[in-house]
């Protein structure tokens, strides 16, 4: 009978545990893999596979400050340059930006410097390989801009300031508003191009070129910072943009 108790009494041992003090077994993960789950797979919006919290409607939550990107199979979508190479953007900032964009000559001189104040370039600054200064556009909250060029060796060869509105405004090409596209300028006169944007940086055999624009192309979302009006009899007959 003693027998039979001690070994009763050993098996309740094995089925409870020893001891209270045994540490827990790892509870199981939560809504890993399938289709129903929160954590991202790969290529999901987590990347590497870790958790991501999901909004009432079971998508992605954005970080605070920032706000989704329209996901519409159907739009263009949002791209980013980074070391000249073009990022599908799914997130965005919910404030104008202020800060400094920087660009690099190969050399590691800096090469350009765009500022920008609560989403509006207020400058932007070009520096020859050798460190000079080469490009100086400052930008007026009321349109004006006022710009300055100096040659390799330092030389200022350049000083104009214009009232010319179209220098502050952004554009788009190839859609969007009709009084904001760049490319409706196509048939206007050349007269009109000079009281919009002044007179060109540079003019190229009948093709004037305006820089420091901000011009964003439909349908890539590439930003372009260069406009070229090819004229011929006084008239606009093609505009290009270029990044």
């Amino acid at each position: 009978m003693k027998s039979l108790t001690c070994m009763m009494t050993a098996a309740l041992l094995l089925a409870f545990g020893c001891s209270k003090d045994d540490p827990a077994a790892p509870a199981a993960p939560k809504n890993v893999g399938g289709s129903g789950g929160n954590t991202a797979g790969p290529g999901g919006m987590g990347g590497d596979g870790g958790e991501i919290t999901v909004d009432g409607n079971g998508g992605p939550q954005t970080p605070e400050g920032t706000q989704r990107v329209n996901e519409d199979p159907n739009a263009p979508p949002v791209l980013a340059e980074m070391a000249g190479l073009y990022y599908e953007v799914y997130q965005i900032a919910d404030k104008p930006y202020t800060g400094k964009v920087v660009e690099y000559h190969a050399t590691n001189v800096e090469k350009s410097e765009k500022v920008y104040e609560v989403g509006r370039l207020t400058s932007f600054t070009e520096w020859h390989e050798n460190a000079q200064k080469s490009h100086e556009v400052t930008y007026a909250a009321d349109g004006k801009t006022t710009e300055k060029r100096w040659n390799k060796k330092g030389e200022q060869i350049g000083a104009t300031t214009s009232g010319a509105p179209g220098r502050g405004f952004s554009w788009t090409f190839g859609g969007g508003q009709s009084a904001r596209r760049i490319d409706g300028y196509t048939n206007k006169a050349s007269d009109l191009v000079k009281r919009v944007f002044g007179a060109p940086d540079e003019e190229q055999n009948g093709v004037w070129i305006y820089r420091s624009m901000k011009i964003t192309a439909v349908q890539s979302g590439q930003i372009m910072t260069t406009v070229r009006f090819t004229m011929a009899n006084g008239q606009v007959l093609s505009v290009s943009v270029e990044p």
